[in-house]
């Protein structure tokens, strides 16, 4: 069932590389809790596949260029897959960025029923301008 799961995951960030979004938001439950940090400006709560399309229409329209590339996709048990990536692009304002963020998912029946992002979140701002 982990491994499974990781492959859930490793598809969902296979699709949103190649600008597949109607691919990755069929990979999350209609009752997803998507959470990111409110310090960053699409941070908040977010619900289902709208939820997920919203949070991350909120995260790109900040940056010119942006790519998310996973560096460890780890099944921690049945149902959850931590997910090491590396976040670069320019931001609008110009800066390029690159941090690593860490997503916790939580999957049931093979879709994402909960995920959770956590980085780094002053040097965000900071390339924000």
């Amino acid at each position: 069932m982990a491994q499974d799961n990781v492959d859930v995951i490793e598809s969902a960030y296979a699709a949103f590389s190649k600008g597949d979004l109607e691919r990755v938001l069929s990979y999350f439950s209609e009752s997803a809790e998507i959470v990111a940090p409110a310090s960053v400006p699409w941070g908040g709560e977010y619900e289902g596949p709208e939820g997920m399309r919203t949070f991350l229409a909120k995260l790109l329209e900040h940056f010119s260029e942006f790519k998310t590339t996973p560096t460890k996709v780890l099944g921690a048990d049945d149902n959850h897959v931590i997910v090491v990536a590396t976040n670069s692009g320019r931001t609008k304002s110009g800066n390029r960025i690159e941090n690593e963020v860490v997503w916790v998912y939580q999957l049931r029946d093979g879709n994402v029923t909960s995920a959770q992002v956590f980085g780094d979140t002053a040097a965000v701002l900071e390339a924000l301008g």
